[in-house]
């Protein structure tokens, strides 16, 4: 191919329609005519020879060609907008926000951290903490109210950019001269003694039931919270017993929990990092992620 021949600009267009599969959302995306999306569609399937995109009710659905090539048309673009925002980031007098959306637990875990990290490097910047809601974060990041989100996440779409640099895993959590629970934890003493449960809906099945229907076992919900760090307060003056992301371990022992490992096998999980295509290569966004990067390497560190 004769890259001095081909418009660039069609590599906006092709991107514009893989992410919305219409052409007339497309072009509003982009800023242009429906007729003008029509033809740069019209001239990328003559310069790839292939449809790319075909109607469907509704809209528009990519090719297998077209899903091939989403993946570096988008990396290209990204490239390109580094190259040309290249000019010095200076972030020590940059201003503006950065948005993150996280638990309340992650935010214990970043916030410090980053905090002073920008102190020193970028001390014009705001940090602003969000509440985390996954039904509404990929429409949140495309549109830029959120920088990032830092959590465990499904199957993202392919202009999400996922970054995974943390684990975590289960402990469980009793107050400290628990009546029935000492320095180790059985099986039976775990399903014996009356649970309480962190859950952000109404559903009072977790991981560890699913994990324990495997075995034919269940356990007692006795109280629920969706509010993760009040979990070790109300542990330490209860009874109950919690099973709990290895992260608020350090919460649960100031609060006077003591922290004993799960006496049956559950899995760990991944702590991802999520922002939009155009964040990450803007120069505010691409900051944001290496100080996140750098001062947070684990966010859920102990």
């Amino acid at each position: 191919m004769n890259i001095l021949a081909f418009d660039l600009n069609l590599l906006k267009a092709f991107s514009a329609l893989y992410q919305e599969q219409h052409v007339g959302r497309a072009a509003e995306r982009i800023g242009l005519a429906q007729p003008s999306m029509s033809n740069a569609l019209a001239r990328l399937r003559l310069h790839f020879d292939d449809a790319l995109f075909q109607r469907v009710p509704g809209g528009m659905s990519p090719t297998e060609r077209a899903e091939a090539l989403a993946p570096d048309v988008a990396r290209a673009l990204e490239i390109l907008s580094g190259t040309l925002q290249a000019t010095a980031f200076d972030a020590y007098s940059a201003e503006g926000e950065i948005v993150i959306a996280a638990s309340d637990l992650a935010v214990l875990q970043i916030a410090p951290r980053l905090t002073n990290h920008l102190a020193h490097t970028a001390p014009n910047l705001t940090l602003r903490f969000a509440q985390l809601n996954k039904r509404k974060i990929i429409a949140q990041l495309d549109n830029g109210d959120i920088t990032l989100a830092i959590g465990t996440f499904g199957r993202l779409p392919a202009r999400i950019r996922r970054t995974t640099y943390g684990t975590d895993s289960f402990v469980c959590i009793a107050r400290k001269n628990h009546p029935t629970i000492g320095q180790s934890l059985s099986l039976e003493k775990y399903l014996e003694t009356p649970h309480a449960l962190m859950t952000l809906s109404a559903d009072r099945r977790g991981i560890v039931d699913d994990a324990l229907k495997k075995l034919g076992k269940s356990r007692h919900i006795a109280m629920t919270s969706a509010n993760f760090l009040l979990m070790p307060e109300l542990i330490s003056r209860t009874d109950l017993l919690a099973t709990v992301p290895a992260s608020l371990g350090s919460v649960a022992e100031r609060a006077g929990c003591q922290v004993l490992p799960p006496p049956l096998a559950l899995p760990s999980w991944s702590i991802d990092l999520i922002t939009s295509q155009r964040t990450e290569a803007s120069a505010l966004g691409a900051f944001a992620i290496a100080a996140i990067k750098k001062s947070c390497l684990n966010p859920i560190q102990r």
